[in-house]
């Protein structure tokens, strides 16, 4: 393989990496003169037809995405049965290697690595492509320090859609989330899983979860909650240990609803981040501003002064309470200060009063949604008043949050269910929404929590809607060059729809013709999608002129020279002339843009040249 040369132009020159799938050589771009990557499919995977399909449809993916922060995908090509891609040679070290060498990393390397990675997945993650398989093997870090990640190597390009597992789970089991673990669906919440333990591995030096059996992981991933990252690395701040465990979260709706909002968080805790002179890093958290000056202190020192003011009432102040001591004792009866029991188990509580010489009479019981069960929320009187010895101490007990059993929702119609949520006391949360051949459009097909859960009354169930089925899939068309009544009619044969029109001028397409579209040709969309349009003002190119020598063959007598020439206007006929045998005619030909000229001799083409 080393020495081949792909597409004319890729010369391969030293094999750097292998995967499941795919090996990785780099390689001597001969046109633009650089070093680039190429990955080439197995030759084990090469005949299969549904691999080449799925390596071509996760390329043609990739390649919609240009970020500094990943990997970019320069050409996508076949040379015989080698199917292969052209991605940008990145000079540096994976993640992992850093991790195995260094780890823990310091806080401060470790955030900026991951704001890094979110920056590139919610790239991806915008034009709806998931990676799902972001692990620190796919991380690479150049020289100067640049995260990018790499090896979208089993995304797939999503439009209104999630994806669900058909086989077998991909992905490095360390680093899978739950759902992909279960094989559910995936989301862009599956990479922020992802993103959470490689970010908990890099402060701890450890994977969250680890077993000798890859399936043992994998159940861990589903069932078992991660070790607190501070009790292993206590340098962590309290406010990044919460990002990565949000990040990590077993329901996808409980994690962060962007990579953009788990970066802002990051870039938050980097913002109040400072060492301290032991190497510890810090969060700051705020501080009071200090008050007082020279002047205040002065007026103290008046207030104060003299001293003997304040001796004479300390000394008053000491001889009234032994006389309202001995009074209250001799005349009244012991007095007992109140103890604070709100707050205190009925048990604890009870014991504390009668160790103080005191009683309890429960008041009342109510639900209490901050207060657990059988805790104490208040009391009368309250702590530190003085009541008699065995005086008795009323006092309100928490039920617990009322509780309330949450309704069947699983086949109802979305409107429905709304109203049965509301009418049982809860709150109407999250609403997503499914492609499914089993329940018709606008069916609840599941519910969080499950239906006969006891759960907090005026807290939120979350639903699961179809949308029906599938709709069908079709390829993208190329639509550049194309004028943009021609390009409305392309769309809607194939049931897309022009989404938005932008325009701009351009030199090269003439007014009122397709320069760019948001989708790229040949990739699948729903039926029923929308595609961006951007359109040429114009002015167009500048007409150019070209002569073509044409040099007639002596074969028969008399030849018909016909000249077409198809460019930026479209295709049209510029010569139609007889000529004897032998004969050579020039042909001025005025072009526009690019294009190509054919000739054509008693109506069989004789030649094609490049405009």
């Amino acid at each position: 393989m080393i020495g081949t040369v792909l597409g004319e132009r890729y010369e391969l020159k030293e094999k750097i990496g292998e995967g499941g799938m795919a090996d990785v050589y780099t390689a001597h771009c001969r046109i633009l003169d650089r070093i680039v990557a190429v990955k080439i499919l197995k030759e084990e995977f090469s005949q299969d037809k549904s691999f080449v399909q799925k390596f071509r449809t996760e390329a043609l993916a990739a390649a919609r995405l240009s970020h500094p922060n990943i990997v970019n995908i320069f050409d996508v090509g076949q040379e015989d049965s080698i199917h292969y891609i052209v991605m940008e040679y990145i000079e540096g070290q994976t993640l992992q290697r850093i991790i195995n060498e260094q780890a823990p990393l310091p806080v401060k390397k470790a955030v900026d690595i991951a704001i890094m990675i979110c920056y590139g997945i919610q790239h991806a993650h915008e034009r709806g492509i998931i990676h799902r398989d972001i692990k620190p093997h796919n991380i690479l870090i150049t020289a100067q320090g640049t995260v990018k990640v790499a090896d979208f190597g089993i995304a797939q390009a999503v439009n209104k859609k999630t994806i669900t597992f058909g086989g077998d789970i991909e992905g490095s089991v360390h680093y899978i989330s739950p759902e992909q673990a279960k094989g559910d669906t995936v989301s862009p919440a599956t990479d922020i899983y992802s993103l959470g333990c490689v970010l908990y591995e890099m402060l701890t030096a450890k994977p969250p979860f680890d077993a000798e059996s890859m399936i043992t992981v994998a159940l861990k991933h589903i069932h078992d909650e991660p070790q607190s990252p501070r009790l292993i690395n206590p340098l962590i701040p309290l406010p990044l240990e919460r990002i990565v465990l949000k990040a990590m979260e077993k329901v996808p709706i409980h994690r962060y609803t962007s990579a953009s909002d788990m970066s802002e968080d990051l870039l938050q805790v980097q913002a109040n981040m400072h060492t301290r002179g032991n190497g510890e890093v810090a969060i700051n958290n705020g501080f009071m501003p200090h008050e007082g000056g020279e002047g205040d202190i002065l007026a103290k020192k008046r207030r104060l002064s003299p001293v003997g003011i304040i001796l004479i009432l300390a000394a008053l102040i000491g001889f009234l309470s032994g006389v309202a001591y001995v009074f209250s004792s001799s005349f009244f009866g012991e007095e007992i200060a109140v103890p604070d029991i709100v707050g205190m188990t009925l048990e604890d509580a009870n014991k504390t009063l009668l160790d103080s010489g005191l009683t309890m009479s429960i008041k009342a019981r109510n639900f209490d949604d901050e207060v657990e069960k059988d805790r104490i929320i208040s009391q009368k009187p309250v702590q530190g008043l003085k009541v008699k010895k065995k005086a008795k101490i009323e006092v309100t007990v928490s039920e617990g949050p009322q509780l309330e059993s949450v309704p069947n929702l699983v086949g109802k119609r979305i409107a429905d269910a709304k109203v049965a949520i509301t009418n049982a006391g809860f709150e109407v949360g999250m609403i997503d929404e499914e492609y499914d051949d089993q329940y018709e459009e606008n069916i609840v097909m599941s519910q969080d929590p499950r239906y006969g859960t006891s759960y907090k009354k005026g807290s939120t169930i979350n639903l699961m809607v179809s949308k029906g089925p599938a709709p069908d899939r079709v390829s993208m068309p190329n639509l550049i060059g194309m004028e943009l009544a021609k390009a409305r009619e392309e769309l809607a044969a194939l049931k897309l729809l022009p989404g938005n029109i932008n325009y701009e001028e351009n030199q090269q397409y003439y007014n009122n013709y397709v320069i760019k579209q948001d989708t790229a040709a040949g990739v699948l969309l729903d039926e029923g999608s929308s595609v961006n349009l951007t359109i040429s003002k114009g002015p167009g190119p500048v007409a150019k002129t070209r002569v073509v020598k044409i040099n007639i063959p002596d074969d028969e007598d008399y030849y018909n020279v016909q000249v077409t020439v198809n460019d930026a206007k479209g295709e049209r006929e510029v010569y139609n002339e007889y000529h004897p045998a032998g004969d050579k005619v020039n042909v001025a030909i005025d072009y526009f843009g690019t294009g190509k000229a054919v000739v054509r001799l008693n109506g069989q083409e004789y030649e094609s040249i490049d405009l």
